[in-house]
């Protein structure tokens, strides 16, 4: 963890992710056309990264950077750093600026962030402002989460009513911002734990993509400090949006759990073997109840098409990857239908957590 001793057996598990990230991003971004460096941990406070060319060939990333944050940005660290490597090897052009016109073209074509270097506190408040929610933005969230909050009605009608108003919301606020923005701040961000991925997540991901104005993709991830590889869910999209995703992304694993175990209860299941069914199908109802109010066609109703943009964004950032399903085989079909029964009758409104006595409870 951040602040304790690192080991050297940790530094060179560090130095073969680098690697491998590198290979990925080399294939990726760059089409393989450059050759592997050496890699080195530096220990600068200031410095994130350095590519260090010539007869060198030496490219560094501060070990302070990664014991202290998340390994994606180590990564975007050392994107920036190989588009120095790519500018001076392959296009074999040695810039008066380290930050001169080719670097920039190559860093905007990739989708690659020019900022991602000097002075780490520098670069994670620029890192902070491009995530952050403009004022007028944040007074949308703000109506969409008191909406959300009404959403708790005990009477069904009111609390649909309530999720539909938030929806409607967001839509107007995405067409609004297609028809006035000329100038777009996407982000991505990983969201959810490193693991598994399995279907049940696999279809929050999808819920996400159609119903909440984000792309998504599941990529690899990778926990430095428990030098521990996995998948991770990776949203893209505009801030505020972004924000919202994760909110529901957290919302549906969490009340997911929650509904299983009243599921149990009820039913007086005392073991955990049709959990994963009943999740995938409480998730699936929820699915099609939202594609349902989608498709209903009701004249003059507001219809979102896709951001252009955004899906440029995402193939930028994502230029050979496909999306994957994920198969799965239901342990029992009664759990099933129940859960997709349960799915058709969810409403999003607080985020569900575990409290310090171990009990579920509901977010003020």
């Amino acid at each position: 963890m951040p602040g304790t001793e690192i080991n050297d057996k940790l530094k060179t598990a560090w130095i073969r992710q680098l690697n491998e990230d590198w290979k990925t991003a080399n294939f990726l971004y760059f089409k393989d056309s450059m050759r592997p460096p050496s890699f080195e941990l530096s220990h600068s406070g200031v410095a994130l990264g350095r590519w260090k060319g010539s007869c060198y060939r030496r490219l560094s990333i501060s070990i302070i950077l990664i014991n202290t944050y998340a390994w994606e940005y180590v990564q975007e660290v050392l994107y920036h750093e190989m588009a120095h490597q790519y500018v001076e090897e392959v296009l074999g052009i040695r810039e008066d600026l380290p930050h001169g016109e080719a670097f920039r073209k190559v860093c905007q074509e990739k989708g690659i962030d020019p900022t991602a270097t000097g002075d780490m506190q520098i670069w994670m408040e620029k890192r902070k402002n491009r995530f952050t929610v403009s004022s007028e933005n944040h007074q949308t969230l703000e109506k969409v989460h008191k909406l959300l909050a009404l959403a708790q009605s005990p009477n069904e009608h009111e609390a649909q009513n309530a999720m539909t108003k938030a929806h409607e919301l967001l839509l107007r606020h995405n067409l609004s911002l297609l028809d006035t923005q000329t100038k777009w701040n996407y982000i991505y961000k990983h969201v959810g734990e490193i693991g598994r991925r399995d279907p049940a997540k696999a279809t929050i991901g999808a819920i996400l993509c159609k119903y909440f104005f984000v792309e998504a993709i599941w990529t690899f991830g990778y926990d430095q400090h428990r030098n521990r590889r996995g998948r991770v869910l990776e949203i893209y999209g505009t801030p505020e949006n972004v924000d919202m995703a994760e909110y529901v992304y957290h919302y549906l694993q969490n009340v997911s759990e929650l509904l299983w175990m009243e599921y149990k209860e009820k039913n007086k299941i005392t073991e955990n073997r049709h959990r994963r069914t009943f999740v995938y199908g409480l998730l699936e109802g929820f699915y099609h109840k939202l594609e349902g109010r989608v498709t209903k066609g009701e004249p003059g109703k507001l219809v979102w098409k896709g951001d252009p943009r955004l899906k440029e964004f995402y193939r930028q950032r994502n230029p050979r990857r496909i999306r994957t399903f994920s198969r799965y085989s239901r342990t029992c079909q009664d759990v099933y239908n129940s859960g997709v029964s349960q799915g058709k009758k969810l409403i999003i409104h607080k985020a569900v957590r575990e409290g310090s006595n171990g009990e579920a409870k509901y977010l003020n």
